[in-house]
Protein backbone atom coordinates (compact mmCIF):
# COMPACT_ATOMS: atom_id res chain seq x y z
CA UNK A 1 0.00 0.00 0.00
CA UNK A 2 1.47 3.34 -1.10
CA UNK A 3 0.92 6.87 0.13
CA UNK A 4 1.27 10.07 -1.83
CA UNK A 5 3.00 12.97 -0.12
CA UNK A 6 3.71 16.51 -1.28
CA UNK A 7 5.91 19.09 0.44
CA UNK A 8 7.52 22.42 -0.52
CA UNK A 9 10.69 24.03 0.80
CA UNK A 10 11.67 27.67 0.09
CA UNK A 11 15.18 28.91 0.87
CA UNK A 12 16.11 32.59 0.74
CA UNK A 13 19.43 33.14 -1.04
CA UNK A 14 21.88 35.66 0.43
CA UNK A 15 22.86 38.86 -1.32
CA UNK A 16 25.84 38.79 -3.64
CA UNK A 17 24.70 35.74 -5.63
CA UNK A 18 23.57 36.27 -9.19
CA UNK A 19 20.74 34.47 -10.91
CA UNK A 20 23.08 33.17 -13.62
CA UNK A 21 25.37 31.48 -11.09
CA UNK A 22 22.52 29.57 -9.42
CA UNK A 23 21.00 28.51 -12.76
CA UNK A 24 24.39 27.32 -13.93
CA UNK A 25 24.59 25.02 -10.91
CA UNK A 26 21.03 23.75 -11.32
CA UNK A 27 21.66 22.90 -14.97
CA UNK A 28 24.85 21.02 -14.11
CA UNK A 29 23.36 17.59 -13.38
CA UNK A 30 26.48 15.92 -12.06
CA UNK A 31 27.16 18.87 -9.81
CA UNK A 32 23.65 18.71 -8.35
CA UNK A 33 24.06 14.98 -7.73
CA UNK A 34 27.45 15.42 -6.06
CA UNK A 35 26.11 18.18 -3.78
CA UNK A 36 23.77 15.62 -2.19
CA UNK A 37 25.53 14.25 0.93
CA UNK A 38 23.89 10.81 0.53
CA UNK A 39 25.35 10.07 -2.93
CA UNK A 40 28.33 7.74 -3.03
CA UNK A 41 28.37 6.86 -6.74
CA UNK A 42 26.74 7.95 -10.01
CA UNK A 43 27.18 7.38 -13.73
CA UNK A 44 25.08 8.18 -16.82
CA UNK A 45 22.84 5.50 -18.33
CA UNK A 46 20.31 5.09 -21.11
CA UNK A 47 16.61 5.65 -20.41
CA UNK A 48 15.20 2.61 -18.51
CA UNK A 49 12.07 0.77 -19.67
CA UNK A 50 9.87 2.50 -17.12
CA UNK A 51 10.66 5.94 -18.56
CA UNK A 52 7.73 7.79 -20.15
CA UNK A 53 7.95 8.95 -23.81
CA UNK A 54 8.71 12.51 -22.61
CA UNK A 55 11.39 11.30 -20.23
CA UNK A 56 13.07 9.11 -22.85
CA UNK A 57 14.94 12.15 -24.19
CA UNK A 58 16.13 13.39 -20.79
CA UNK A 59 19.52 12.77 -19.22
CA UNK A 60 19.46 9.64 -17.06
CA UNK A 61 21.82 8.58 -14.27
CA UNK A 62 22.28 5.57 -12.03
CA UNK A 63 22.74 6.89 -8.49
CA UNK A 64 23.74 5.09 -5.29
CA UNK A 65 22.90 6.57 -1.87
CA UNK A 66 24.18 5.64 1.57
CA UNK A 67 21.27 5.26 3.96
CA UNK A 68 21.42 5.19 7.76
CA UNK A 69 18.40 3.11 8.64
CA UNK A 70 19.32 3.11 12.31
CA UNK A 71 21.98 5.78 12.99
CA UNK A 72 25.10 4.17 14.34
CA UNK A 73 23.57 0.68 14.18
CA UNK A 74 22.43 -0.24 10.72
CA UNK A 75 23.65 1.38 7.51
CA UNK A 76 23.06 0.32 3.93
CA UNK A 77 22.99 1.59 0.36
CA UNK A 78 20.35 1.82 -2.31
CA UNK A 79 20.71 2.27 -6.06
CA UNK A 80 18.06 3.95 -8.21
CA UNK A 81 17.55 5.63 -11.58
CA UNK A 82 16.83 9.30 -12.06
CA UNK A 83 16.28 11.67 -14.99
CA UNK A 84 17.11 15.40 -15.17
CA UNK A 85 15.37 17.98 -17.36
CA UNK A 86 16.48 21.61 -17.55
CA UNK A 87 13.94 24.43 -17.40
CA UNK A 88 14.43 28.17 -18.02
CA UNK A 89 13.99 28.92 -14.31
CA UNK A 90 15.26 25.71 -12.76
CA UNK A 91 15.38 21.93 -12.95
CA UNK A 92 12.96 19.02 -13.02
CA UNK A 93 13.84 15.51 -11.75
CA UNK A 94 12.14 12.14 -11.57
CA UNK A 95 13.44 9.22 -9.48
CA UNK A 96 12.50 5.53 -9.69
CA UNK A 97 13.73 3.76 -6.54
CA UNK A 98 13.16 0.31 -4.97
CA UNK A 99 10.19 -0.48 -2.72
CA UNK A 100 7.85 1.42 -5.05
CA UNK A 101 9.34 4.87 -4.38
CA UNK A 102 8.43 7.29 -7.17
CA UNK A 103 9.61 10.85 -6.51
CA UNK A 104 9.19 13.91 -8.76
CA UNK A 105 11.10 17.07 -7.92
CA UNK A 106 10.92 20.63 -9.21
CA UNK A 107 13.61 23.20 -8.44
CA UNK A 108 12.60 26.82 -9.18
CA UNK A 109 14.72 29.95 -8.91
CA UNK A 110 12.64 33.08 -8.31
CA UNK A 111 12.68 36.49 -6.74
CA UNK A 112 13.96 39.88 -7.82
CA UNK A 113 17.31 41.58 -7.57
CA UNK A 114 17.81 45.31 -6.91
CA UNK A 115 16.69 47.27 -9.96
CA UNK A 116 14.32 44.53 -11.17
CA UNK A 117 10.52 44.78 -10.94
CA UNK A 118 9.03 42.94 -7.96
CA UNK A 119 6.61 40.19 -8.88
CA UNK A 120 3.74 38.97 -6.67
CA UNK A 121 4.70 35.92 -4.63
CA UNK A 122 2.65 32.94 -3.52
CA UNK A 123 1.25 33.33 -0.05
CA UNK A 124 1.36 30.75 2.72
CA UNK A 125 4.86 29.44 1.90
CA UNK A 126 7.04 32.13 3.45
CA UNK A 127 8.41 33.26 0.10
CA UNK A 128 10.53 36.42 0.56
CA UNK A 129 9.25 39.50 -1.26
CA UNK A 130 12.72 40.78 -2.18
CA UNK A 131 15.92 39.02 -3.16
CA UNK A 132 16.40 35.64 -4.80
CA UNK A 133 14.95 32.44 -3.44
CA UNK A 134 15.14 28.72 -4.34
CA UNK A 135 12.02 26.61 -4.15
CA UNK A 136 11.80 22.82 -4.13
CA UNK A 137 8.51 21.03 -4.74
CA UNK A 138 8.50 17.27 -4.08
CA UNK A 139 5.70 14.92 -5.04
CA UNK A 140 6.35 11.31 -4.04
CA UNK A 141 4.61 7.98 -3.77
CA UNK A 142 6.03 5.52 -1.28
CA UNK A 143 5.15 2.60 0.93
CA UNK A 144 3.07 3.84 3.79
CA UNK A 145 5.55 2.36 6.26
CA UNK A 146 8.55 4.12 4.71
CA UNK A 147 6.91 7.46 3.89
CA UNK A 148 7.93 9.25 7.09
CA UNK A 149 11.52 8.01 6.94
CA UNK A 150 11.95 8.88 3.24
CA UNK A 151 10.46 12.34 3.69
CA UNK A 152 12.66 13.14 6.69
CA UNK A 153 15.82 11.85 5.02
CA UNK A 154 15.10 13.69 1.76
CA UNK A 155 14.42 17.05 3.42
CA UNK A 156 17.57 16.82 5.56
CA UNK A 157 19.77 15.85 2.60
CA UNK A 158 18.34 18.53 0.33
CA UNK A 159 18.84 21.21 2.96
CA UNK A 160 22.52 20.31 3.03
CA UNK A 161 22.49 20.33 -0.79
CA UNK A 162 21.13 23.91 -0.81
CA UNK A 163 23.70 25.07 1.75
CA UNK A 164 26.47 23.65 -0.38
CA UNK A 165 24.95 25.20 -3.49
CA UNK A 166 24.94 28.64 -1.85
CA UNK A 167 28.53 28.28 -0.69
CA UNK A 168 29.63 27.15 -4.13
CA UNK A 169 27.78 30.09 -5.68
CA UNK A 170 29.75 32.44 -3.42
CA UNK A 171 33.00 30.84 -4.58
CA UNK A 172 32.01 31.21 -8.23
CA UNK A 173 31.08 34.85 -7.74
CA UNK A 174 34.40 35.54 -5.99
CA UNK A 175 36.30 33.73 -8.74
CA UNK A 176 34.54 35.74 -11.44
CA UNK A 177 35.24 38.99 -9.60
CA UNK A 178 38.93 38.16 -9.14
CA UNK A 179 39.31 37.16 -12.80
CA UNK A 180 37.70 40.41 -13.91
CA UNK A 181 39.98 42.42 -11.63
CA UNK A 182 43.01 40.54 -12.92
CA UNK A 183 42.06 41.31 -16.52
CA UNK A 184 41.72 45.00 -15.67
CA UNK A 185 45.15 45.06 -14.04
CA UNK A 186 46.71 43.29 -17.03
CA UNK A 187 45.06 45.72 -19.41
CA UNK A 188 46.19 48.68 -17.35
CA UNK A 189 49.77 47.38 -17.21
CA UNK A 190 49.97 47.55 -21.01
CA UNK A 191 49.89 51.36 -20.84
CA UNK A 192 52.89 53.47 -19.82
CA UNK A 193 53.17 54.32 -16.12
CA UNK A 194 52.39 58.01 -16.77
CA UNK A 195 49.48 57.33 -19.13
CA UNK A 196 46.78 58.25 -16.62
CA UNK A 197 48.71 61.23 -15.24
CA UNK A 198 48.90 62.81 -18.69
CA UNK A 199 45.13 63.08 -19.06
CA UNK A 200 43.89 66.64 -18.60
CA UNK A 201 40.96 66.75 -16.22
CA UNK A 202 38.23 69.16 -17.40
CA UNK A 203 37.24 69.84 -13.79
CA UNK A 204 40.74 71.16 -12.89
CA UNK A 205 41.62 72.94 -16.13
CA UNK A 206 41.71 76.71 -15.55
CA UNK A 207 39.97 78.94 -18.03
CA UNK A 208 39.01 82.57 -18.55
CA UNK A 209 35.52 83.73 -19.42
CA UNK A 210 35.33 85.02 -22.98
CA UNK A 211 33.21 87.97 -21.83
CA UNK A 212 35.82 89.09 -19.31
CA UNK A 213 38.61 89.00 -21.92
CA UNK A 214 36.83 91.17 -24.48
CA UNK A 215 38.00 94.75 -24.73
CA UNK A 216 41.56 94.33 -23.48
CA UNK A 217 44.70 92.57 -24.56
CA UNK A 218 45.22 89.36 -22.56
CA UNK A 219 48.53 88.84 -20.85
CA UNK A 220 50.49 85.91 -19.60
CA UNK A 221 49.01 86.33 -16.13
CA UNK A 222 45.50 86.06 -17.60
CA UNK A 223 46.21 82.81 -19.38
CA UNK A 224 47.96 81.04 -16.52
CA UNK A 225 48.88 77.47 -17.09
CA UNK A 226 47.04 74.21 -17.66
CA UNK A 227 47.40 71.57 -15.01
CA UNK A 228 46.66 67.89 -15.46
CA UNK A 229 44.89 65.63 -12.93
CA UNK A 230 48.25 64.47 -11.53
CA UNK A 231 49.59 68.00 -11.07
CA UNK A 232 51.79 68.31 -14.13
CA UNK A 233 51.98 71.88 -15.46
CA UNK A 234 51.66 72.68 -19.14
CA UNK A 235 52.92 76.23 -19.72
CA UNK A 236 51.67 78.28 -22.63
CA UNK A 237 54.32 79.45 -25.07
CA UNK A 238 54.34 81.92 -27.94
CA UNK A 239 54.78 80.89 -31.52
CA UNK A 240 56.36 83.00 -34.23
CA UNK A 241 52.88 84.20 -35.23
CA UNK A 242 51.90 85.41 -31.77
CA UNK A 243 49.39 82.67 -30.88
CA UNK A 244 49.54 80.69 -27.64
CA UNK A 245 50.56 77.08 -28.07
CA UNK A 246 49.75 74.32 -25.56
CA UNK A 247 52.42 71.62 -25.52
CA UNK A 248 50.92 68.33 -26.63
CA UNK A 249 52.38 64.93 -25.92
CA UNK A 250 52.33 63.56 -29.48
CA UNK A 251 53.20 60.11 -28.21
CA UNK A 252 50.03 59.58 -26.28
CA UNK A 253 47.84 62.43 -27.50
CA UNK A 254 46.50 62.96 -24.00
CA UNK A 255 45.35 66.52 -24.80
CA UNK A 256 43.48 67.69 -27.87
CA UNK A 257 42.22 71.26 -28.27
CA UNK A 258 38.47 71.70 -28.70
CA UNK A 259 37.07 73.12 -31.95
CA UNK A 260 37.03 76.89 -32.26
CA UNK A 261 33.78 78.79 -32.17
CA UNK A 262 33.66 82.53 -32.59
CA UNK A 263 37.42 82.87 -32.49
CA UNK A 264 37.83 81.27 -29.05
CA UNK A 265 38.53 77.74 -27.92
CA UNK A 266 35.24 76.58 -26.35
CA UNK A 267 35.48 74.35 -23.32
CA UNK A 268 33.64 71.01 -23.76
CA UNK A 269 30.51 70.30 -21.78
CA UNK A 270 26.86 71.20 -22.32
CA UNK A 271 26.53 73.06 -19.02
CA UNK A 272 29.57 75.31 -19.47
CA UNK A 273 29.61 78.50 -21.59
CA UNK A 274 33.16 79.50 -20.69
CA UNK A 275 36.02 79.42 -23.15
CA UNK A 276 39.71 78.76 -23.09
CA UNK A 277 42.04 81.78 -22.87
CA UNK A 278 42.37 83.75 -26.11
CA UNK A 279 45.83 84.14 -27.68
CA UNK A 280 48.35 85.83 -25.44
CA UNK A 281 49.33 88.23 -28.19
CA UNK A 282 46.62 88.88 -30.75
CA UNK A 283 47.67 88.39 -34.34
CA UNK A 284 49.13 91.46 -36.00
CA UNK A 285 46.49 92.90 -38.33
CA UNK A 286 47.31 93.26 -41.98
CA UNK A 287 48.90 96.65 -42.74
CA UNK A 288 46.74 99.22 -44.46
CA UNK A 289 47.15 98.63 -48.17
CA UNK A 290 49.00 101.39 -50.03
CA UNK A 291 46.93 103.16 -52.67
CA UNK A 292 48.37 105.20 -55.59
CA UNK A 293 46.82 106.90 -58.52
CA UNK A 294 48.01 106.23 -62.05
CA UNK A 295 46.94 108.58 -64.74
CA UNK A 296 46.18 106.90 -68.02
CA UNK A 297 46.53 108.74 -71.29
CA UNK A 298 43.29 110.34 -72.38
CA UNK A 299 41.77 109.51 -75.68
CA UNK A 300 42.04 113.19 -76.53
CA UNK A 301 45.75 113.28 -75.81
CA UNK A 302 47.72 114.08 -78.90
CA UNK A 303 51.16 113.46 -77.51
CA UNK A 304 52.29 109.92 -78.46
CA UNK A 305 53.81 107.67 -75.82
CA UNK A 306 57.30 106.58 -76.63
CA UNK A 307 58.58 103.14 -75.57
CA UNK A 308 62.00 101.68 -75.94
CA UNK A 309 62.24 97.95 -76.52
CA UNK A 310 65.36 95.92 -75.79
CA UNK A 311 67.55 95.36 -78.75
CA UNK A 312 66.61 98.59 -80.51
CA UNK A 313 68.55 101.71 -80.76
CA UNK A 314 67.59 104.41 -78.39
CA UNK A 315 66.99 106.84 -81.23
CA UNK A 316 64.29 104.65 -82.81
CA UNK A 317 61.22 105.02 -80.64
CA UNK A 318 57.96 103.18 -80.99
CA UNK A 319 54.95 105.39 -80.88
CA UNK A 320 51.80 104.26 -79.18
CA UNK A 321 48.76 106.04 -80.43
CA UNK A 322 46.55 106.34 -77.36
CA UNK A 323 43.56 107.33 -79.41
CA UNK A 324 43.48 104.08 -81.42
CA UNK A 325 45.23 101.75 -78.90
CA UNK A 326 47.49 100.16 -81.49
CA UNK A 327 51.13 100.17 -82.38
CA UNK A 328 52.30 102.33 -85.29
Amino acid sequence: MSKRTHFTTVTSLPAGISRETVLETLHSHTEMIDLNPLVIERHPIRAPPEATPEEAHCQWYSISDKINYVPGVYTGSVTFHGCFHDLPDGLQTHIYAPMGLNMKGRWTLGGSLPGEPRQPVEIGLGVPKTGLWLREDVDMKCNVVMTGFVKKTTKKAHQTLVDRLVEKAHLKEAEGYNNGLKEQLELRSQYPPDYHTEIVSPATTPYIDSKSTMGHTPSISDAGSIRSGAGSVLDARHSSYGHAQVPVDHKYQSYRPAPAYGGHMQRPGPASHASYPPPLNPPIPNPTPMHFTAELPSQEAKTPIQLELPGQESNTPIELDSSHHRFS
